[in-house]
């Protein structure tokens, strides 16, 4: 795996962390740092997944079934993990940690399998996202046709793709992975950084995106020696937002300073996972929790 490839993996996903700490941030750089800059976690990574998918995957005969492991299971487990764990507390010591569900069927239909909205893990709905991506190829590009029952329950009683921003950049990143080479690369930044001031004028909910492509470029071809953090990252993506649902009440309770509060739900939640990849690193089958990354 390329370098710059992990380092942007890694960059993002922390972004990522950086918009699910609780606070009360409404302006300013904070607000920035939290809520906008976050932003380009989730579309970089929709671009990472096109262009790896042509570049290095398409080509895979057993690629469906590699998706199954890499992304429904662990989908799956973050999510029905989380749904134990809230349950059982609420059962055990009368805690409610949920806020946009309830104790019902839609704790299993939305809150595990997301047919409408986020499941009870929000992140994760990234994943259930790319996974669908990954049906239709198998449907549209593969001709597996028996695979659109799989998507019937999320076309007709929910929402079949989540964000389809997450669609578009994933054929970005497969038109980026077919076409983008050194010769023309400067030109297709120069485009960009045309189109950015066109847009901010015209089209501005669009500015994210093409910066988002602008700066996915602009690294693709850098070469960059760094390690392979596929696993930490994937675990850090799935299991951040609970660990800091969890640990914030004890937090609050004893850190007053709100920029205090912040960092350290950040640096905790990324030692905290990292504490879970070094146990799946000691225990082989627990890899099933990072789709054997």
């Amino acid at each position: 795996m390329k370098g710059n490839i992990e380092l942007l993996r890694i960059v993002c996903v922390v972004l990522l962390v950086f918009t699910h700490t609780r606070h009360n941030f409404n302006d300013g750089i904070m607000y920035f740092m939290l809520y906008d800059l976050p932003k380009y976690g989730t579309l970089i990574l929709s671009i990472i997944s096109g262009y790896l998918y042509y570049s290095i995957s398409r080509k895979n005969k057993n690629l469906f079934k590699k998706k199954i492991k890499s992304l429904a299971i662990p989908f799956l487990l973050a999510n029905i993990s989380v749904v134990i764990i809230v349950s059982a507390i609420f059962i055990i010591f009368d805690l409610n940690y949920l806020n946009r569900l309830s104790f019902d069927s839609g704790l299993v239909m939305e809150g595990i399998f997301s047919l409408n909205s986020p499941p009870i893990n929000p992140p994760t709905y990234f994943i259930r996202d790319i996974f669908i991506i990954f049906v239709l190829v198998e449907i549209l590009i593969k001709k597996k046709f028996k695979l659109i029952f799989l998507i019937i329950p999320f076309a007709f009683f929910g929402e079949l793709i989540l964000r389809y921003e997450i669609l578009v950049l994933f054929i970005i990143g497969i038109i980026i992975s077919k076409y983008l080479n050194n010769k023309n690369q400067k030109y297709i930044q120069l485009a960009l950084l045309i189109l950015l001031p066109l847009s901010y004028y015209f089209c501005e909910p669009i500015i994210k995106h093409l910066i988002s492509i602008f700066i996915f470029i602009s690294i693709i071809n850098i070469k960059i020696k760094f390690f392979n953090v596929g696993g930490y990252t994937y675990l850090l993506h799935l299991y951040h937002s609970p660990v800091i649902v969890f640990i914030y009440p004890l937090l609050s309770k004893y850190i007053s300073n709100i920029y205090m509060l912040v960092i350290s739900q950040i640096i905790l939640s990324i030692i905290v996972v990292y504490l879970l990849f070094l146990i799946t690193r000691k225990f082989a089958v627990l890899k099933i929790l990072s789709g054997q990354r």
